[in-house]
């Protein structure tokens, strides 16, 4: 590609401004992938209670993976 393509490539991407979306982790809970809308249910969840009583192992690393400031919820180990 030659300089001019090349500035006019970066140039693009500075107007499409930073990304904001995270790195997309994949998570499997009792043998079964979780999908994206399934961790937004489970975010919204999260905030909506106060405590978790009991969680599996997986859950946990799912929560603490994701958000870290809603593990104060969960259980102690």
């Amino acid at each position: 590609m030659d300089q001019s393509k090349n500035a006019a490539a970066l140039e693009g991407r500075k107007r499409l401004g930073p990304m904001t979306k995270k790195p997309v982790r994949r998570y499997t809970v009792d043998g079964k992938r979780m999908t994206s809308d399934d961790l937004q249910r489970l975010h919204e969840y999260l905030i909506e209670i106060e405590t978790i009583a009991i969680i599996s192992d997986e859950m946990r690393v799912v929560v603490e993976s994701e958000w870290p400031e809603l593990a104060h919820k969960l259980p102690p180990k």
